[in-house]
């Protein structure tokens, strides 16, 4: 049963998805579209050429190709390709062969002529490159897609374009993406980065510069040959090192040595009593520099005693502060503001003598915050420097004191930023060691003396970076400044 010309455009619609080559006959006449379904894997465009000239009844009188899913009009018999259907009803709804007007309801899809039109005979579109295929046109792109004569692209995206039939020998012989083995070391690598490894190979064979009788020698054994096996190498006399200034090649460096075993004993003695000279010379400058260091080292503990640690905070009336905190009348004391150094942070600490949050009662904690100061702008941030907390054992004995110490070093992550980024407020929020001290081991021994307490913090500023002032006036390289921050 006919289907109507609707139908027959919605089923070509579909199958137009399908790709078909242009079409020629084998006598050079009409060209036009093969009937038959398409098919994948065709790499090129492809003429489709018939055994025999193509009947003006198989060619579309709109496109001028073979008939493709042909349509047939009820009013005169004609017929043309369905997805030529729609363009000739918009443009003018006549037949193109004898203008009569055409009804699209009375438009059928012509099954059995599909049929005659897929049995025209065709041979292999690459027949001038040697396939002897012939068949059928309804056969046609199942061949074409296997065929070993159609073009294609190196699969391994080097460029090229050859014959199906060739690549096996180009991807292991020609193509330039493929790998290889260097023949000098072996060492695996692709096939055009060939002559650029060779450039540098320590296997290659290379030409001796002195053109000797060994006329190839690999890079890497080179200096051996030219220093050990190389006759026309010139070499210089073993004790230039001890100015002898003599140079030849091996035949005659030898009757050197040979013939100048005084002057050579005389020059190795020179050596040696400069020698001693210069380790004399050497040794004073040792004792020199270890006076300096000695007074450098005086010089350093004289400022460590001056300067000491950031913060030594005095906790008087202890028992009071201490009666305070376990009511929770007062569970956080402060300490003064102080600077890590000159021009530097300003911190501050808060001690919780009775402990926080789930360590109440256990331990004593103690948190520094990160306060607003006069030269935050000059500074790195995040805050990123090692403090050290201790607790000072009061006893007279010094040496047998054992303070108690706790390390806090910041982590300058995105999530520490309102503990250690540059203050917005007043101060930040505190950070440190809520198990400072366990409360028990502080009343064992002389951490508490006329009830006063000491705390000490030390802020590690080995990796202080220098804030650095130039003087840019004028065109000279002017003084720089330096002071850290």
């Amino acid at each position: 049963m006919p289907e109507p010309a609707a139908a027959a455009n919605d089923a070509a619609s579909k199958r137009s998805t399908s790709p078909m080559p242009p079409v020629r006959n084998s006598s050079g006449g009409a060209s036009g579209r093969g009937g038959g379904g398409g098919g994948g894997g065709i790499t090129e465009e492809v003429d489709v050429v018939f055994l025999e000239s193509l009947d003006k009844k198989y060619e579309c009188p709109v496109c001028g190709q073979v008939l493709r899913y042909p349509v047939q009009f009820e009013e005169c018999g004609h017929r043309c390709c369905s997805s030529c259907l729609p363009d000739l009803l918009r443009v003018a709804p006549r037949c193109p062969i004898d203008q009569q007007t055409i009804d699209k309801d009375k438009v059928y899809a012509d099954k059995a002529f599909q049929k005659e039109t897929d049995s025209l005979g065709v041979k292999c579109s690459f027949f001038e490159r040697g396939c002897n295929w012939t068949g059928v046109l309804s056969e046609l792109m199942s061949h074409i897609e296997g065929c070993d004569r159609m073009l294609t692209t190196c699969p391994m995206r080097c460029g090229v374009e050859f014959q199906k039939r060739f690549l096996e020998k180009h991807r292991l012989e020609d193509c330039p993406k493929r790998d290889i083995q260097c023949q000098f070391c072996e060492i695996g690598l692709v096939a055009e980065q060939e002559a650029g490894h060779l450039e540098t190979c320590p296997k290659f064979l290379v030409p001796c510069p002195n053109k000797c009788k060994k006329k190839e020698v690999a890079r890497e054994m080179m200096q051996e040959h030219l220093e050990n096996e190389c006759m026309r190498q010139d070499l210089c006399c073993p004790f230039s090192t001890y100015g002898c200034e003599f140079s030849g090649r091996k035949k005659q460096l030898k009757e050197h040595i040979a013939e100048k075993q005084l002057n050579h004993m005389e020059i190795l003695c020179s050596a040696v009593k400069q020698g001693d000279k210069n380790q004399e010379k050497q040794q004073k400058q040792i004792l020199e520099m270890e006076k300096k260091l000695v007074g450098v080292e005086r010089r350093v503990g004289g400022l460590e005693n001056l300067f000491g640690p950031q913060l030594v905070w005095r906790i008087d009336n202890y028992q009071e502060k201490l009666a305070e905190a376990k009511a929770g009348k007062k569970a956080t004391i402060f300490s003064p503001p102080f600077l890590t150094n000159r021009h530097g942070y300003k911190l501050a600490l808060s001690a919780c003598l009775y402990g926080d949050g789930k360590f109440r009662g256990q331990y004593m904690s103690l948190f520094a915050c990160i306060c607003k100061g006069e030269n935050d702008a000059l500074l790195a941030w995040p805050f990123a420097y090692k403090l050290t907390f201790q607790l000072i054992d009061q006893c007279e004995d010094v040496s047998a004191r054992k303070n108690i110490v706790y390390t806090v070093t910041p982590n300058p992550c995105k999530e520490n930023r309102p503990f250690l980024g540059r203050p917005l407020g007043e101060r930040n929020a505190s950070f440190g060691a809520a198990r400072f001290a366990e409360l028990e081991a502080i009343g064992k021994l002389d951490y508490i003396k006329d009830d006063t307490m000491y705390v000490k913090v030390t802020v590690d500023l080995e990796n202080l970076l220098p804030l650095k002032n130039r003087d840019y006036t004028g065109t000279g390289t002017g003084n720089r400044d330096r002071d850290y921050i």
